[in-house]
């Protein structure tokens, strides 16, 4: 059965995008039947971040229309601008409909929006196989909007297998009455440990990656600097990231008077930054594990902090970094107790880094692909 990878979203780029885009982009060019369809302008995003080189076949990059007149009116944000680019999401229903309505039978792997975009295809030919992958134990976070949760369940009740991140995504999932014998949770996530790499010479970077949200808790990490640069005043932060949070980062740089010591605002290739980086800062609400960016930056030898919440505990241990409570007090002892020790940022980097290429590589991930669709297309 012929392999239809489907990745949609056009509202940003974050730790699902890079992973997915990049295991999608890696399984097709190993499979000549495989096709990746995605959004023109998420692609455009995996390629300035380094993730995919634009050279991949079998691409299906769709135009977006509504996006681009959105972008055209300087509508970036709101319910208007909203509104015109999910407008894109039914043009892409329509185009899947067309090409795989009377099509022989396909096995879609479809991520983020690919679940509405897809959901069309699979109730005219439900002889399709489909998998979703679930990222967030959090479904209504994941969605972002309430009228559209019921569609994602609906999405979900309907195909084959879902692809659940981790044991805290599953839980949820059969919260929402998601059965449990469709639901298949990996043993890890995946990293491209060639591409995030420590760099022979370490500076005292701190940095910070998510988007701007209240479950990312960019405010507390900034509430922290003040005491870290007293300490260690050659200390540099990053807050690498945007969304709906932006305005009250921005008054706390103001407030804090942080703004010549942080860089603020997106980066599209992230490996630079992480690889100089002495020590990462995760302080996500519900569960740090696995985030992409924590993985990514563990790869590249810098230390985590990380909130003790969820499975974190996987990741980070005292071999590999520090678990803290979500406080400015702790976050701001356990970086500088990090930037003052050189010698033990070393070793738990180097740790770090080992953790994930063992636990989290592409080989292992993909054997885990491999074996959901054969049991899908059994």
């Amino acid at each position: 059965m012929s392999r239809v990878f489907i990745l949609i979203n056009n509202t940003g780029i974050g730790g699902s995008e890079r992973r997915m885009g990049r295991l999608f982009a890696l399984m097709v060019g190993a499979d000549p039947e495989a096709m990746l369809i995605i959004n023109a302008g998420l692609w455009e995003k995996l390629v300035a971040a380094g993730v995919v080189t634009n050279r991949e076949g079998r691409v299906w990059r769709l135009p977006e229309p509504w996006g681009r007149l959105a972008d055209g009116l300087g509508l970036r944000q709101g319910a208007l601008s909203f509104g015109l680019r999910k407008l894109d999401y039914v043009f892409f229903s329509l185009v899947l409909l067309v090409r795989y309505g009377v099509a022989a039978r396909r096995l879609f792997h479809v991520v983020l929006g690919g679940a509405y975009v897809a959901l069309p295809l699979l109730l005219l030919r439900p002889d399709h196989r489909a998998v979703i992958s679930v990222t967030n134990r959090s479904l209504a976070e994941l969605v972002g909007v309430s009228w559209a949760l019921p569609l994602y369940r609906f999405a979900l009740l309907k195909c084959a297998c879902v692809d659940a991140l981790t044991e805290g995504v599953r839980e949820d999932l059969l919260q929402r009455g998601i059965a449990g014998e469709k639901i298949a949770v990996p043993s890890g996530s995946a990293i491209d440990a060639e591409q995030y790499q420590p760099s022979p010479a370490k500076e005292p970077r701190v940095v910070f990656i998510g988007r701007l949200i209240e479950d990312k808790n960019p405010v507390l990490f900034l509430e922290a600097l003040p005491a870290i640069l007293r300490a260690v005043p050659a200390a540099r932060f990053f807050l690498l990231g945007d969304g709906p949070l932006r305005p009250q980062v921005e008054q706390a740089l103001d407030r804090l008077r942080l703004r010549r010591f942080v860089e603020l605002g997106f980066r599209a290739d992230l490996a630079p930054v992480l690889g100089k980086a002495r020590v990462f800062v995760s302080l996500q609400r519900q569960d740090n594990y696995p985030s992409q960016s924590l993985l990514e930056a563990m790869a590249c030898g810098a230390v985590p902090v990380a909130t003790d919440v969820g499975l974190t505990w996987k990741l980070v241990d005292e071999t590999t970094g520090i678990r803290v409570k979500p406080d400015p007090g702790p976050i701001a002892e356990a970086v500088i107790s990090l930037l003052q020790d050189s010698q033990r940022c070393d070793r738990l980097g180097r740790a770090a880094r080992q953790r994930v290429v063992e636990q989290h590589s592409d080989e292992r991930y993909r054997a885990y692909l491999s074996s959901l669709y054969a049991r899908v297309e059994a």
